[in-house]
């Protein structure tokens, strides 16, 4: 307690009647209410006051006459958590009438506040000869520990969902943003790479009056380097596309891996990659084809790039029945035989940048495009094994019904 606080017997600062009104003792009768009445105090305290400090010994049930108070917890970084409030006529500290423990919170007054004070060894000495008042008393504390539970349960609910609204929000902000601003470039960029190919063009021997050697290198370099401007636009608007609600389609997920995996062989024909989508039963599948589309793409072009160099290679894609948080799933699983990926680099590969392969102009989104596909709209889990010189092994786990 601060020195600002002021105390006098129960008798003289609220004549009779003290706890009436008040849950715990709702029981008790006027004569039993007045008795505990006569053991405590009553005292007043200015804002600001701390009326319990969380860790202390607990040796006093407080009740609330007038006035707010703060009830506040130390979270792991020494930081100060609200909790909630207490206003008149609500009861804290009562679990130190049972148990005498260590305080689980503090309670620090938010206006200027009247409280009645009872010590748990003076109402110990009043109840213990009557097993009667016992009785009242830890049915009354069982019920408000019950409904106090019950409100912190809800609280946290609450908060839980308001913090969810909240990023969700934030990320269809972000979404919207970044969906727009791919948008809003797309058009000057593909003006931008038609007037330097024609430049390119024009600066080749013998191609007409720009045709000069000085000009052909920084042509190409504008080229170059606009053609991979529009590439990172397309792959921020396909991280933003992950975001996007697609209508969802009753398919077989084996036919459908079958059909993406032949529009990547017709999309990529400069790409000699055998790929074999293991034949097997039909695997029903209620979800989003374009999602499953552009994870199969960005899978097979990774290991077109790393696992084999842009040279030949194989890669199979198998289907297994799994679990998914005790819910029935379909495992699948993409499989190469290149050169592998090195233990240290396997923490990092579906952060959005990282790549090793930057000197041949690749820009490390691939796998963050796939990891926040399969984690957001497909609702699923990624697992990345790779052994230096065997292969890798990317298993996606799906819902069967989403």
């Amino acid at each position: 307690m601060t020195s600002a606080v002021t105390s006098a017997p129960t008798g003289t600062a609220t004549p009779g009647g003290i706890l009436d009104g008040i849950v715990l003792f709702e029981a008790f009768t006027p004569e039993e209410r007045a008795a505990v009445a006569s053991r405590g105090r009553v005292f007043d305290a200015p804002a600001g006051t701390m009326l319990m400090r969380e860790g202390d010994t607990a040796s006093s049930l407080y009740v609330l006459l007038d006035g707010t108070v703060r009830v506040v917890r130390s979270d792991k970084f020494g930081g100060q958590v609200e909790v909630g409030f207490r206003r008149v006529g609500d009861c804290f500290g009562e679990m130190a009438l049972i148990d005498g423990g260590s305080r689980s919170a503090s309670v620090i007054a938010a206006t200027p506040v009247r409280v009645f004070e009872l010590e748990r060894d003076l109402f110990l000495s009043l109840i213990s000869p009557s097993p009667a008042l016992l009785a009242k008393l830890l049915r009354e504390l069982s019920r408000m520990i019950r409904d106090v539970s019950e409100r912190v349960v809800r609280e946290d609910l609450e908060r839980r969902t308001r913090i969810a609204e909240s990023e969700l929000a934030r990320q269809r902000a972000i979404t919207q943003a970044v969906t727009g601003l791919a948008h809003e470039l797309n058009t000057p960029l593909g003006v931008c790479v038609t007037a330097a190919s024609h430049l390119k063009e024009l600066s080749r021997s013998g191609s007409g009056p720009l045709a000069t050697e000085e000009l052909q290198e920084p042509a190409a370099l504008l080229d170059a380097n606009l053609t991979r401007a529009v590439e990172l636009v397309e792959a921020f608007a396909a991280i933003a596309a992950c975001q996007t609600a697609e209508p969802l389609e009753a398919m077989d997920l084996r036919q459908a891996a079958a059909d993406a995996a032949a529009l990547f062989a017709v999309q990529h024909p400069d790409l000699p990659l055998e790929i074999e989508v293991a034949p097997g039963p039909p695997c029903p599948w209620l979800g989003y084809v374009p999602h499953l589309e552009r994870v199969l793409h960005n899978l097979l072009a990774n290991a077109a790039a790393h696992g084999y160099g842009g040279g030949p290679g194989r890669v199979e894609v198998t289907m297994a029945p799994a679990t998914l948080d005790a819910v029935p799933a379909w495992c699948l699983t993409v499989r190469d035989w290149g050169t592998g990926i090195p233990a240290r680099h396997l923490p990092a590969l579906t952060d959005a940048f990282f790549t090793t392969a930057r000197g041949r102009g690749h820009k490390g989104l691939g796998l963050a495009v796939v990891f926040n596909t399969v984690t957001g709209p497909l609702g699923g889990r990624i697992a990345i094994d790779s052994t230096p010189g065997a292969g890798t092994i990317v298993g996606i786990t799906v819902p069967q019904e989403l």
